[in-house]
């Protein structure tokens, strides 16, 4: 039950909010001393963000099947999230790692793509399968990354438009208290529906990161989701676990955090969009 204020107290954040109110309808009264079209870059840029800063979760996704960039990973510490394959030859490894690094663990879960010349790997769930061998892979896979605390679909394009299969995966999920990101890898995906459905808790990926990994595409897709988190407040930026994804990263990490992005995790988002 929520207690009944018999007087109203502003936060903080309630009074700047307010101040800048006050300030922004004081320049714009005074004529020429701010002309507005300047004036609302100076709120996109040096105000807002002050106010209001953006909340950005980066997850690197194909995590497990080799070492080769565990450096470059261990350099980013707990400002990624990571997605690791089940049952692979790194799989422990880079969860050990991610504790570590005291870096969020979620499981990649391999599910059905419509592109018939890529197979998915190890622990892939499909239609074809009984509700008792999908639950009983889906454990099998989890268990293969025990830091867990969430599950993402790898490829899936196939599986998250399956609303049989897809609703036997998320009721499991929900049982063992765990939560969904959406890589969105088809628009046909019925994830949000039935999470919403069932009460699961919910993330959607907002933009991939290195789908052409060469660096200047990464740094540009950067640009483009600097947009989409101060649009919505919170956005989801995946990666895949690759040199060039791994270095940009590195690199462009501290200049976003001192353009007043905060770098969460993915259960700090679902904590925000709850309260």
């Amino acid at each position: 039950m929520t207690e009944y204020r018999k007087s109203f107290k502003p936060t903080r954040r309630v009074l700047r909010v307010f101040w800048a109110i006050l300030l922004g309808a004081a320049l714009l009264a005074g004529g020429g001393f701010w002309h507005f079209q300047n004036y609302g870059k100076f709120w996109v840029h040096r105000v807002a963000p002050k106010l209001f800063k953006p909340k950005i979760v980066f997850v690197i996704d194909d995590i497990g099947e080799h070492d080769k960039f565990k450096n470059e990973l261990a350099k980013l510490g707990s400002k990624v999230t990571y997605a690791i394959l089940p049952l692979r030859d790194f799989s422990l490894y880079f969860n050990e790692q991610g504790k570590r690094e005291h870096a969020d663990v979620i499981l990649h879960l391999p599910l059905e793509t419509v592109h018939t010349d890529l197979f998915p790997g190890q622990g892939l769930i499909t239609e074809e399968m009984k509700d008792d061998e999908i639950v009983s892979t889906l454990r099998r896979d989890l268990a293969s990354v025990p830091g867990h605390v969430g599950v993402n679909n790898h490829m899936g394009s196939k599986g998250t438009s399956d609303r049989h299969l897809l609703t036997v995966i998320l009721q499991e999920l929900k049982r063992e208290s765990l939560f969904f990101l959406d890589s969105h890898t088809t628009s046909k995906s019925v994830a949000p529906e039935i999470c919403h459905a069932i009460r699961l808790p919910f993330l959607n990926c907002g933009i991939f990161l290195d789908n052409d990994n060469a660096v200047a595409a990464i740094k540009a897709q950067l640009v483009e989701f600097r947009k989409i988190a101060r649009e919505r407040g919170t956005a989801v930026a995946i990666g895949h676990y690759r040199k060039n994804t791994l270095d940009v990263l590195a690199e462009e990490i501290p200049q976003l955090e001192k353009e007043g992005f905060e770098i969460i995790s993915l259960r700090n988002v679902l904590k925000i969009q709850t309260d």
